[in-house]
């Protein structure tokens, strides 16, 4: 993909002009990454986030031998293990493909030349952060206010893509039951 491309992509997300963005893209490397690809180990550092073109990634984590998802993150949205990238920590999540997936990858030396470079990244990162933030508060009161038909509901309402695109079993565990109590919820909500 060329510097044009990639900042038509980008455009998408930020307000840079032009002049700026010609700086940073070539800090961005363009990828593709085949369905169920694992982009991140639990227990590995994060050197890298994704900000996805095309396609869908999974952050999940491992609890008694049964994965348990996260989030989700689609076309436009910075996917990555924050806490990891950030604090040179080993992540307690895995990141993987749930479908063919275009991106375009920040690695964490590129984000520090950035910084040295061009002061506006840091401005970028602190929005992309705060956005990420907001998502996971969100995600997080849901889970203390909210019932699980609820959070369907709000999944359904909000990204309904997602449930064409995920397995049952991967959104089973988002909203925090098993795939069968997914089905009658489901059943219930079709039969209102």
């Amino acid at each position: 993909m060329n510097e044009t491309e990639k900042i038509k992509h980008f455009r998408q997300f930020t307000d840079f002009n032009d002049s700026e963005l010609e700086i940073i893209m070539p800090y961005f490397e363009f990828k593709k990454f085949k369905k169920k690809s694992i982009l991140l180990d639990i227990g590995k550092v994060s050197n890298e986030v994704f900000y996805i073109i095309k396609g869908c990634i999974r952050l999940y984590c491992e609890k008694d031998g049964e994965e348990l998802s996260t989030y989700f993150f689609t076309e436009n949205m910075f996917a990555g293990s924050y806490d990891s990238f950030l604090s040179r920590k080993t992540s307690k999540v895995a990141i993987e493909t749930l479908e063919e997936c275009e991106v375009l990858v920040l690695t964490h030396e590129a984000q520090e030349k950035l910084y040295d470079i061009f002061p506006k990244m840091n401005e970028f990162i602190r929005k992309a952060i705060e956005q990420r933030f907001v998502l996971l508060h969100d995600l997080f009161i849901s889970y203390l206010l909210n019932s699980p038909e609820e959070r369907y509901l709000t999944l359904l309402n909000d990204r309904p893509d997602l449930l064409q695109r995920i397995p049952q079993h991967q959104i089973a565990s988002f909203i925090g039951v098993t795939p069968v109590s997914l089905s009658r919820i489901r059943n219930r909500i079709i039969k209102k």
